[in-house]
C-alpha cells in the first residue's frame, strides 16, 4: 500500500517540476526572442537570468527531454507507417484490387514520409 502511496506522490511531483521547470526556462526562452542585442549586452542579460534564477543540468534535461519526447514518438510512428505502407504493397492482393491497395499504401508510405521529416528535423 506504501508502494502505491509513493508512486502517486512521486507522479504529483513531477506535474508541479513541469510547470516549475517551465517557469524557470521563461526568461531564458524570452531572451532568445531578442535578436536586437549585441554580444555584450546579451552577454549582461544572461549573467543577471542565471544570478535571479537558479538553472542547472537537471532542469535542463527534463526540460529538453520533455521538449523532444513527443518529436522522437512521431518521427518513430511515421518509419513505421512507411514500412507498414511497403509490407502492403508486398502483400499478395486477396479482397482487394491491386489499384485500391497500391493507393492505399501510397497514401500511407506519403504520411509517413511527412510525419518523419516533420518531426525529425
Amino acid at each position: 500500500m506504501k508502494s502505491i502511496l509513493s508512486k502517486e506522490s512521486s507522479v504529483i511531483k513531477n506535474i508541479r517540476n513541469k510547470k516549475e521547470i517551465l517557469n524557470d526556462i521563461k526568461p531564458f526562452i524570452k531572451t532568445d526572442k531578442h535578436t536586437v542585442f549585441s554580444r555584450t549586452e546579451l552577454l549582461e542579460e544572461f549573467d543577471v537570468l542565471l544570478s535571479k534564477h537558479q538553472l542547472d543540468n537537471k532542469i535542463s534535461k527534463r526540460y529538453l527531454g520533455r521538449e523532444r519526447l513527443p518529436k522522437i514518438i512521431l518521427a518513430i510512428a511515421g518509419v513505421l507507417m512507411c514500412v507498414l505502407g511497403l509490407i502492403l504493397i508486398l502483400m499478395p492482393s486477396s479482397v482487394l484490387s491491386n489499384s485500391v491497395k497500391y493507393i492505399a499504401s501510397s497514401c500511407i508510405i506519403l504520411a509517413g514520409v511527412y510525419l518523419a521529416v516533420k518531426f525529425a528535423l
